[in-house]
């Protein structure tokens, strides 16, 4: 029968409160850097959202000229795009408004709150990539005098990947309330700042 030495003291219990490391706290500040960023990109969506629910748009006055660039792009495959889209807009304006106004909220509110991130970053991102194509032409065409910038949309559908990317909806977020209740469909939301090794 083993005895135990009273001299030789017993090694302590891991602590749950033991000090993060230097690699789990270099992760933590890249997720809540990405959550800023989130965050951010949901106010830039806000404010766009609420320009939408402005009486132009949501009565259809604009959707003409927002959706009428098959005109200025001979591509054939691009002006087609661009000319149904237009045919699809100017049917029923109003509805086409409402519709495009509820979405931009929704991914908004999907940002600015974290909930459902995986879903948000890759519905904003194929929604942006939508309005860069379509609405705005691929900004075509690119050798028009004054050409700056490729339009604003652009940059919303690679920032939407990259939140994706940077699982920017890990930290400040309902995801990690959410995930554990979605089942199979957890793949929907962000995975919580220790699934990435924080």
């Amino acid at each position: 029968m083993a005895t135990i030495d009273p001299a030789i003291p017993a090694p302590a219990p891991a602590s749950l409160d033991a000090s993060p490391s230097a690699a789990q706290l270099s992760v933590r500040r890249r997720l809540r850097s990405a959550a800023v960023m989130r965050i951010l990109f949901g106010v830039l969506w806000a404010i766009d959202a609420v320009f939408k629910w402005l009486p132009g748009f949501i009565h259809g006055q604009t959707l003409g000229d927002e959706l009428g660039n098959a005109d200025k792009v001979h591509t054939p495959v691009i002006h087609q795009w661009i000319t149904l889209w237009h045919a699809v807009g100017t049917a029923h304006p109003g509805a086409f408004a409402v519709g495009t106004a509820v979405i931009e909220s929704c991914i908004a509110l999907g940002l600015l709150s974290g909930a459902f991130s995986n879903l948000v970053f890759v519905g904003s991102a194929v929604f942006s990539f939508g309005i860069w194509s379509a609405a705005e032409g691929f900004h075509l065409p690119w050798t028009k005098p004054g050409m700056t910038d490729l339009g604003p949309s652009a940059a919303y559908w690679i920032a939407s990947l990259a939140l994706l990317f940077a699982a920017a909806g890990a930290t400040w977020s309902l995801d990690g309330w959410i995930r554990p209740r979605l089942g199979r469909l957890a793949f929907l939301a962000s995975g919580r700042p220790r699934d990435y090794g924080a």
